[in-house]
């Protein structure tokens, strides 16, 4: 289960959710990292949907370092990005509903 997910946006305007596995002064090393996606609607009154996909999809590197210059800010992503970023990448399904249990 990743425990330090965070939402990175980058210079170039990508939008990444990634584990956080070490950060200093100049560098941030991320690991099992995804593209955060949004979605336009074809309805323009509706809302855009969010999805994930793959980023450095050509690579077989699972951890990146990257320049902290190159990144704008990281911060904390909603339960249900985390959740299901954990879906992805770990074989511990959080439940999203109450489990009722018989008596």
């Amino acid at each position: 289960m990743a425990l330090n997910v965070k939402l990175i946006r980058l210079l170039n305007g990508e939008e990444l959710m990634a584990e956080v596995v070490n950060s200093n002064d100049s560098k941030v090393t991320i690991k099992d990292a995804i593209r955060v996606v949004v979605m336009p609607q074809r309805d323009p009154k509706a809302s855009p949907s969010i999805g994930f996909a793959p980023w450095l999809e050509f690579s077989e590197d699972k951890q990146v370092e990257l320049d902290k210059s190159h990144v704008l800010f990281m911060v904390t992503p909603i339960k249900e990005f985390v959740n299901q970023y954990n879906s992805l990448f770990s074989s511990i399904i959080t439940p999203t509903t109450k489990l009722i249990l018989p008596s």
